[in-house]
């Protein structure tokens, strides 16, 4: 039902399992640098363990933890974007780090509600998952990236690798 994430295809799909949509990884996604590139992949992985434990009307106890690793991750994978802008020099730093602050404040936003029981995760909450990282991964990241990429490339020739 779903192919695997290291597909070569160069779109990304979503794939219906009954009510929920999964997002499946593809080069579209890729932001050239292999570590980001490897915690997106993280993201996507977690939106999908999200959807199918909703889709098997898992224990709120499961969602929850879910939930709680994908608002952890992210601020990870946030703080590890944000140090390399700094060591880079990254002159947009201060706009994405904003950018950071209210994805991060959504996604926490949306697991203490659950967590409080105003609301279920279902569809809405998994729609919103995946248009937020695919739109952050191919709006911003997708931005910084040859800015990054360069000066990686400049720092490794520098260091004779």
């Amino acid at each position: 039902m779903l192919q695997s994430f290291a597909q070569t295809d160069r779109t990304f799909q979503y794939y219906r399992v009954k009510a929920m949509d999964l997002l499946e990884w593809s080069d579209e996604l890729s932001v050239g640098i292999d570590l980001i590139d490897k915690q997106h992949m993280v993201l996507v992985r977690t939106i999908n363990l999200l959807a199918m434990a909703i889709e098997q009307n898992s224990e709120r106890e499961l969602l929850v933890a879910i939930f709680e690793t994908l608002a952890d991750y992210t601020r990870t994978h946030f703080a590890y974007e944000e140090e390399l802008f700094e060591h880079y020099g990254y002159p947009e730093s201060n706009l994405h780090k904003q950018d950071h602050q209210a994805l991060t404040d959504q996604v926490v936003s949306l697991k203490n509600r659950f967590e409080a029981g105003e609301n279920n995760p279902g569809p809405e909450v998994l729609k919103f998952l995946v248009e937020w990282l695919t739109g952050h991964i191919m709006g911003a990241d997708k931005h910084y990236a040859p800015f990054l990429q360069k000066a990686m490339r400049e720092q490794n020739h520098r260091n004779g690798r």
